[in-house]
């Protein structure tokens, strides 16, 4: 009997000790800079790495950003940037649509992702790159940092992002 009890103890003990190690800790999170020019230049940091590119920026058009897609309740831009060794796309997607306006100046709440519902004054980034096969970096809701829009005297649009991004792919 004492050996039972002392086994049913074990096994508990046992038991206890895997739910515990395979609890899920805080998710761990990666700083991601940008900065995207009138000029259609785009400039990205993360990972340790920096990431350049010039005349490669798509959808809203630079220099004011203006909006290309009438029927979309979003709208936004993508980026292809390179480094050595590889290469990476920043994509920064606005709530509400622009349509054959620039875009407005002011800072925007980060968001996951941008839905057709979700009012204006929030942008979600992601950011693939080849380092990271097929996932990606993406923000979250209410992330840290955020996206600022600075409107430059001749009317231009120059957008820095400053955010704590997380790991997303396919497993998860």
């Amino acid at each position: 009997m004492r050996y039972r009890l002392l086994a049913t103890a074990s096994a508990i003990l046992a038991v206890s000790a895997c739910k515990e190690a395979a609890a899920p800790g805080a998710i761990p999170t990666f700083h991601l800079t940008a900065t995207v020019t009138e000029a259609n230049t785009c400039a990205v940091t993360t990972l340790e790495r920096s990431f350049n590119s010039i005349g490669q920026i798509r959808g809203d058009v630079p220099s004011s950003f203006v909006g290309t897609v009438p029927e979309a309740s979003y709208h936004g831009f993508g980026c292809w940037v390179a480094t050595d060794g590889g290469d990476g796309d920043l994509i920064v997607l606005f709530s509400r649509n622009n349509f054959g306006k620039p875009l407005a100046p002011g800072t925007y709440t980060l968001t996951h992702r941008v839905f057709d519902e979700t009012p204006a004054g929030y942008a979600a980034v992601s950011f693939r790159t080849a380092f990271l096969g097929v996932d990606k970096l993406v923000t979250m809701d209410n992330a840290v940092g955020s996206v600022v829009v600075e409107a430059t005297p001749s009317g231009a649009r120059r957008i820095h992002v400053d955010a704590e991004v997380v790991r997303y792919g396919q497993g998860f």
